[in-house]
């Protein structure tokens, strides 16, 4: 069985936008569903790619979006603002995940990983101004990450086939639905301001831009090695699906499933 990562969605202020969105989601539910039945068949170590066509041509639109919109937005960022200013907004970001977080330990029946996260949150939240130091990283309390998906995974359940969508990226059926719950799962999705009705939607888009530059910026160097493989969709694929499995195995790699996937690169070099 194979096991892919998974992407965040947020919610759109626009209402019509977000109905959109949902049927969006519903269809390519639908038609990765479809297509699980042939991936229980799939040969081990080998990753379920039946919509190989569309999901280059999406790869590609993808990549045209990063070089001209979203690799020079974060090159400005990271411009203005200094890496001590990134790195609490990381670390404050990923301190909101928290609860999301726990509730995944929790249903994956990781109870020490659980109180880790518990016990993180109360120390950054506190001594570490709402999050924006890692005070409890510093005193050996590293931090981890969970989610609906990999909870989803843990269960049993079968990741789909491999997907890559316009500005969402790779993905699968499984951690899609995984994401949703997520969002469900977020206190801030239920969060009202009586004096401002919007601000929830503000928050969660500026949360969303913040997060997208800040992972922009810490992963331009893996983007330039990714882009210089003779085959950058087959190299994003292994990547993509060996980091999902180790993430749903906790850091714990099967190295013989996670590069059966990985053409010899010598041979376009020829």
């Amino acid at each position: 069985m194979k096991h892919f990562r998974l992407t965040t969605i947020y919610r759109s202020p626009q209402r019509g936008y977000q109905h959109m969105t949902q049927r969006i989601f519903a269809a390519v539910l639908a038609m990765g569903l479809g297509a699980c039945a042939s991936t229980q068949n799939a040969e081990p170590g080998m990753i379920h790619d039946p919509y190989e066509g569309f999901n280059r041509q999406m790869f590609a639109f993808n990549t045209g979006v990063d070089k001209y919109a979203l690799g020079p937005a974060a090159n400005v960022y990271e411009t203005v603002t200094p890496e001590f200013g990134r790195d609490r907004v990381g670390d404050f970001l990923h301190n909101l995940k928290s609860p999301v977080i726990f509730v995944n330990d929790v249903l994956q029946g990781e109870g020490d990983r659980a109180g880790d996260t518990f016990a993180r949150f109360l120390v950054n939240t506190t001594v570490g101004v709402a999050g924006l130091w890692d005070v409890a990283g510093y005193n050996g309390m590293e931090k981890h990450a969970e989610d609906f998906g990999q909870t989803l995974a843990v269960w049993g359940v079968d990741s789909g086939p491999f997907l890559v969508l316009p500005l969402v990226g790779p993905t699968t059926p499984r951690d899609l639905f995984g994401a949703g719950i997520d969002r469900a799962l977020d206190p801030l999705t239920w969060t009202e301001f009586d004096n401002n009705p919007d601000l929830d939607d503000h928050i969660a888009i500026s949360r969303s831009v913040l997060g997208g530059l800040n992972a922009r910026v810490a992963l331009d160097d893996e983007i330039k090695q990714l882009n210089a493989q003779p085959e950058p969709y087959i190299a994003l694929r292994r990547i993509y699906s060996s980091q999902r499995q180790a993430e749903i195995r906790n850091g714990r790699i099967n190295e013989e499933e996670a590069y059966d996937d990985l053409p010899d690169f010598d041979e376009f070099e020829e």
